[in-house]
């Protein structure tokens, strides 16, 4: 312990001795070279001094002076020892404690380096090293210790004065592009530059009052290039690190191309067709609209794929007709760039089936048409390609075919030229009928179908309606009938009291009382458009029991079912049904219809207002026996027609009941049970039959005139023409009274 105070107490010896004594000493270390070191406030100084030993000699202490002071600010002592191992002293100051002298560097690096810790401003100064040596003179060193303070961190503003920080902009390609750089405080003041990708653009800065540097830069075109690309600002002062601050340019890119990249082909009404838009060169990525004719594809199906700077498009089009010839329109814009908008066009071409229309070539509506007049029709048709053919149709009949067939003449109307035209066009596309025009022939009455002539069987001082029917243009209230009566050579005109009218018929009531009261009532019917030419003849007979119906032929079907179609025969004047049995072609039964021959016992029985029936589940390999015939009011005909040994070749279902059906049809199974029950009933139908005859045979005896009843082949009126001279012998000439008629053996 007291060797250690000894040390130190002659180390302050030593250093007392330091201290200069005079002017000269001050004037040496005036003149004395300074080397200049740069120190950053805030960091670490290291102030250079040799400490090299001349050749046989050693160091024995260091001493570090700042300024004028004449007290070591650092010492070391060497004294007997090795420089590695010289005992250290700094004063107790704030600069001392943060001082500390290195003895060596890097290998043959003789200097040695006083490190003062965070320097400040007040560390500034001329630094002296006092090297003393054992034998040698000693040797001093001069150290100017300048203080930079760095300067605030650099701030880049846009135009508007706002901090940027990592992001500069957006600026928009093709417009001007400013910046400026701000750098507050440092010293020396830095100088302030601005750099692209490491290369220098404008170092030329300006001062402010307020001790701010500023750069400002300024660029007329903003080019696609500097998208992405680094600025940096960069703030320089002697021996510092330059404070930088870096910012990428956002920038805003209109696009550069725009192309419909699908083949401009034809295109088909009502079939969807995919086409494709590419845009290149557009950041952020362009928005792909579709037009057409202008007006944007709102409800069509669209599809886009961005990448980097580009966008693909997929528009799925179903085009119409009316699409053809309008143009489709691509268009690219930056949606964060105004006005950056391009466009690619075509005209598309839609193939369609024709649409065909009708008109009249008249000035004459289609309600207003009337028998004679001359009309056309006038197919018009769009389409694409162009039509191959055109026909025409009349109620839903062929009557022309032509390729340039667009107009059909109609000349000369009469009634059957009314209903429904359509013409049918032709394309590539397809076949299309265009809505049906319907016209409408106002005609003159004549008789309805099926009534021209008409038999109706009556008995004497029996009440019967005679009925006139027509078909007329137009109708309704419009119509008048009249009626004559031809009794003998006679034509009678039927006063209109007796007649009475609903819609297109008219009927009288009718009481022959002699035989000369079976005649032929005409009537005649008149609208706006004339009278009736024919008139509608009713022929009052005799009524009579029907013909049997005649030609009757067998269809076996493949179906299973068996069809029996005949020709009915005359109906005796009365309305008359047709009944068809069934039965086994062996075995005898007397439940035949009155009039029909005996045979086996009825399987089946059917009945229709037509001889025509379809018979099932005839057992297959077996015969039967089938008869039929007509009935009316008056009774059956007679003979039936008898169809016997037919035969059923393929297998078919159970019979079921036909709405046609008798409903005392049975099957085979129950057919001897009930055959007692139908014997029974058949016996009490007989008994009732007798009675009604003779009664009727009585009455029918006290009312008989003489004369011949005309048989059922009288009754046909096949031979119209004829008719017709007879009718128009019984026009209405004149009017008489009810009283005259009556008096010459009327039966109204």
């Amino acid at each position: 312990m007291a060797s250690c105070l000894l040390s130190v107490l002659g180390f302050l010896v030593l250093a007392c001795r330091a201290v200069p004594q005079g002017e000269d000493d001050l004037d040496f270390q005036r003149n004395l070279p300074a080397e200049t070191v740069w120190a950053v406030s805030g960091e670490d100084a290291l102030l250079p001094c040799d400490v090299s030993a001349p050749a046989g000699d050693r160091i024995n202490t260091v001493f570090w002076f700042k300024d004028a002071t004449g007290i070591p600010l650092y010492s070391l002592d060497a004294r007997g020892k090795d420089l590695s191992k010289a005992t250290h002293l700094a004063t107790g100051d704030e600069l001392g404690t943060r001082s500390y002298f290195i003895t060596g560097g890097q290998e043959n690096d003789n200097r040695g380096k006083l490190k003062i810790a965070r320097v400040t401003v007040r560390d500034e100064g001329v630094f002296r090293c006092r090297v003393d040596f054992f034998n040698s003179p000693t040797r001093n060193y001069k150290v100017n210790l300048t203080l930079i303070e760095p300067p605030g961190r650099p701030l880049i503003m846009d135009a508007q004065g706002n901090e940027v920080a990592a992001a500069a902009g957006p600026f928009y390609e093709g417009y001007d592009l400013q910046m400026s750089c701000h750098v507050a405080g440092g010293r020396p003041q830095p100088m302030v530059s601005w750099w692209h990708e490491g290369s220098l653009v404008d170092n030329i800065s300006e001062t402010t009052t307020d001790n701010i540097v500023v750069n400002r830069l300024f660029l007329a075109t903003v080019h696609r290039s500097l998208r992405g690309t680094q600025f940096e600002c960069r703030a320089n002062q002697e021996e510092a690190r330059p404070l930088v601050k870096k910012v990428v340019l956002e920038v805003f890119l209109k696009p550069v191309t725009v192309k419909i990249v699908t083949p401009n082909e034809m295109l088909s009404a009502g079939k969807s067709r995919q086409l494709m838009c590419e845009s290149t060169g557009s950041f952020p990525p362009a928005k792909v609209t579709w037009l057409l004719d202008g007006e944007p594809l709102k409800h069509a199906a669209i599809m886009s794929q961005d990448d980097e700077n580009s966008t693909r498009s997929t528009l799925i089009l179903r085009p119409d007709e009316e699409d053809n010839g309008k143009e489709l329109a691509c268009r690219a814009e930056n949606p964060k760039f105004r006005g950056g908008i391009i466009e690619d066009r075509r005209y598309i071409r839609v193939a369609y089936p024709p649409i065909p229309s009708i008109t009249l070539g008249s000035a004459v509506g289609v309600e207003e048409l009337k028998e004679g007049d001359n009309i056309q029709l006038i197919c018009e048709v769009r389409a694409n390609p162009e039509v191959q053919n055109i026909k025409w149709y009349h109620n839903n009949i062929l009557i022309l075919r032509d390729e340039s067939s667009r107009v059909v003449p109609l000349n000369n109307l009469t009634r059957a030229s009314s209903g429904s035209y359509v013409c049918v066009a032709t394309n590539q596309e397809g076949t299309v009928a265009s809505i049906p025009i319907h016209i409408k022939v106002q005609f003159a009455p004549v008789c309805k179908p099926g009534h021209e002539s008409i038999a109706v069987g009556a008995l004497r001082h029996e009440t019967l309606t005679a009925k006139c029917e027509v078909l007329a243009d137009p109708g309704g209230d419009s119509l008048r009938f009249s009626w004559t009566y031809r009794k003998a050579k006679d034509v009678l005109p039927v006063p209109g009291s007796r007649v009475s009218k609903q819609g297109h018929v008219s009927t009288i009531q009718f009481t022959p009382v002699s035989e000369l009261d079976f005649g032929t009532l005409a009537c005649w019917a008149t609208n706006p458009i004339g009278q009736q030419k024919e008139p509608c003849l009713v022929q009052i007979v005799h009524a009579n029991v029907p013909e049997s119906p005649h030609d009757c032929k067998l269809h076996n079907t493949t179906a299973g079912r068996l069809e029996v179609i005949c020709i009915p025969g005359a109906d005796g004047g009365l309305p008359q049904h047709f009944v068809l049995l069934v039965s086994e072609s062996e075995g005898l039964n007397d439940q035949a219809a009155p009039g029909v021959k005996p045979g086996l016992a009825p399987l089946y029985r059917v009945f229709g207002s037509d001889p025509k029936f379809v018979l099932h589940s005839l057992e297959p390999g077996n015969e039967y026996r089938i008869q039929v015939y007509a009935q009316n009011a008056m009774g059956v005909s007679n003979p039936p027609v008898v169809l016997n040994g037919v035969r059923v070749t393929t297998a078919m279902e159970k019979l079921t009941r036909d709405d046609n059906e008798d409903p005392s049809i049975l099957s085979a199974e129950y057919w001897p049970s009930l055959l007692l029950f139908g014997v029974l009933i058949g016996a009490t139908c007989i008994i009732l039959g007798v009675v009604f005859l003779t009664i009727t045979v009585v009455t029918c005896r006290r009312r008989t005139f003489p004369g011949t009843v005309p048989s059922p082949s009288d009754l046909r009126l096949n031979n119209i023409d004829s008719i017709s001279e007879d009718a128009k012998k019984m026009r209405p000439r004149s009017l008489r009274s009810e009283t005259q008629i009556q008096d010459e053996g009327g039966g109204y």
